[in-house]
């Protein structure tokens, strides 16, 4: 079906083009009834202004920032990687589109990377950041100065941005829970789980979905104090083999990045004494270990889906439009050995 424009909102309202332009552009010099007759017929037709459209012809060009993690995961990778690609479409509007980066879980370097945000330059950013007051003080003042801001795959208080593109991720870590509870060979025992940093409140919600889940259905399977890898593999290893060593662990979820380290500490594991695990993102590593039997389950979200969502909504944001809150979310999907693409 083809987009309503303007000559459907004129011929509906029975007005010229020049009177649709008018009331459209609050140029004044339109007598109420006019008015109000264009406004019933862009209800009508629902039709939607481009100003996409009308600032192009005025030569006026937009940027759009992503700002994120670094050093770079897997994941990541593959957002800056969908980012790059659908910037190439985006150019032809005059759209720039930049990605810049801030150490992961680094809150005084994210603040520092915000503040080097010019508001003035910056019509949409959207960002991977802590959840910490300092953070979100940034962010309150960016918007202040009309930036129109989104939070990526993890959240921040509500006030700070506009929409949240990403899963539920109190959903995802419940359904780790659940998953955990059906898959582990006995019904009683210790469970690790490795976080990147619970300052991050993706994570901090999957936690809070997985013990939920365990406390409920699964009470006599018992979260180990959780330990915070960073992200970073090496440290991840150290995480996995030592709890491995300490106690007969039935589970690990790992609701970070940083699995090249639980999957080098996995190999090293019996197979009869190997733990459940399960994880968040299909990338390489959590490819490899679904296809070698040393991870069990992988809990994905479409990172082109995410970046695609996350463009179309910046760009209306950039619009004057109003977003759906709902508009955001990203599905989530079961991976396991069988259904790997």
């Amino acid at each position: 079906m083809q987009r309503p424009t303007i000559h459907d909102v004129a011929r509906e309202a029975r007005v010229s083009l020049a009177t649709v332009d008018r009331v459209l552009n609050n140029r004044g010099g339109v007598a109420a009834k006019s008015v109000e007759k264009v406004h019933f017929a862009v209800e009508k037709t629902g039709y939607v202004r481009d100003q996409f459209a009308a600032n192009l012809s005025r030569g006026r060009g937009f940027r759009f920032v992503f700002l994120l993690p670094a050093p770079v995961s897997s994941f990541v990778r593959n957002l800056t990687a969908a980012i790059a690609d659908q910037a190439l479409r985006y150019r032809k509007d005059r759209v720039e589109v930049e990605v810049r980066s801030s150490p992961t879980f680094d809150s005084a370097a994210q603040v520092a990377a915000l503040r080097a945000i010019a508001p003035a330059q910056t019509d949409c950013l959207a960002v991977m950041v802590t959840d910490v007051p300092a953070v979100r003080a940034e962010l309150l003042r960016l918007r202040a100065a009309g930036v129109h801001i989104l939070t990526l795959v993890s959240d921040v208080g509500a006030a700070a941005r506009a929409v949240y593109v990403g899963p539920d991720n109190e959903v995802a870590g419940r359904m780790a829970g659940r998953f955990m509870g059906r898959f582990v060979r006995k019904p009683a025992g210790p469970v690790l789980v490795i976080a990147g940093s619970l300052a991050a409140r993706d994570h901090a919600q999957r936690l809070l979905g997985f013990r939920q889940v365990l406390q409920a259905e699964y009470p006599a399977l018992t979260v180990l104090p959780v330990a915070e890898g960073l992200d970073d593999a090496d440290r991840i290893a150290g995480i996995a083999l030592q709890a491995m060593a300490d106690v007969p662990l039935l589970g690990i979820y790992a609701i970070g990045a940083g699995n090249a380290g639980l999957l080098e500490a996995l190999s090293e594991a019996p197979g009869t004494l190997r733990p459940v695990t399960i994880l968040h993102e299909l990338t390489g590593t959590t490819r490899t270990g679904l296809q070698s039997d040393l991870f069990d389950l992988v809990i994905d979200q479409d990172p082109g889906r995410a970046v695609t969502r996350a463009l179309s909504i910046m760009r209306d944001l950039a619009d004057g439009q109003t977003v759906s809150p709902d508009r955001g979310n990203i599905p989530l999907s079961i991976i396991i050995k069988e259904n790997i693409q």
